[in-house]
């Protein structure tokens, strides 16, 4: 079963790898994907964020200076995903 899930959006893809690399140090579970295609912002590249490491990722957000444009949670809904905002 798939679970949900979160992507943090961004508009270079500097920007991106730089956060993957920002997390991966830090021992936090991401990877990055290419961003769906119901989304149409950003430089086409996420951050995939399962919900185990939300609340951390979340705080390192809140506080780092890394550089994301976008925010959501995927919730997935038998074989169809629902696109919600995700606020911090």
């Amino acid at each position: 079963m798939m679970q949900d899930y979160y992507l943090i959006v961004f508009d270079s893809t500097h920007a991106a790898m730089a956060a993957e690399v920002f997390f991966k140090n830090m021992n936090i579970h991401v990877k990055l994907i290419p961003l769906p295609s119901a989304i149409s912002t950003g430089c086409g590249f996420s951050i995939k964020v399962l919900p185990n490491e939300v609340k951390v990722v979340e705080a390192l957000l809140k506080r780092s200076e890394l550089e994301w444009s976008k925010l959501y949670k995927i919730v997935k809904a038998g074989s169809s995903s629902k696109v919600e905002p995700w606020t911090l």
